[in-house]
């Protein structure tokens, strides 16, 4: 996230980025979540049974954004954050802060290259949010 840079308010730039990110086979999910870990736009690709029930998606997006808010601490000496990734046996999670402290949440199959597939999500923001 780079300073000075401002966000569209417009949530529809937010619905055609995970719209753009839904359309890659192996993202099973795509969503922008507010400071508060409220999911404001996306969701899952169609025909993607959750892996998690609602009360469990939203406890973890809290955690995600509490995470991606904690590591802007070591910001000043280190740099932002572009990505952060876990791979577990059954997904791959990513987040990706955007300004505004919203954060990109992002889960795929867990076959992906995690680098690879990270940069073309970075891509894909730059284009759309026009940031980063």
């Amino acid at each position: 996230m780079i300073e000075n840079e401002t966000i569209p308010n417009d949530s529809l730039s937010f619905e055609e980025l995970c719209k753009l990110l839904l359309d890659e086979s192996q993202i099973r999910f795509a969503g922008i979540l507010d400071g508060m870990g409220n999911l404001v736009a996306g969701g899952f690709r169609e025909g993607v049974e959750p892996l998690k029930n609602e009360s469990e998606r939203k406890k973890m997006f809290m955690e995600a954004v509490l995470r991606v808010r904690t590591r802007q601490d070591f910001d000043p000496d280190l740099g932002p954050v572009k990505y952060a990734a876990s791979r577990r046996d059954a997904v791959v999670m990513m987040t990706f802060p955007i300004k505004g402290n919203n954060v990109l949440f992002v889960s795929a199959e867990p076959s992906i290259e995690i680098e690879n597939f990270a940069n073309k999500i970075l891509n894909t923001m730059r284009r759309v949010l026009g940031i980063l």
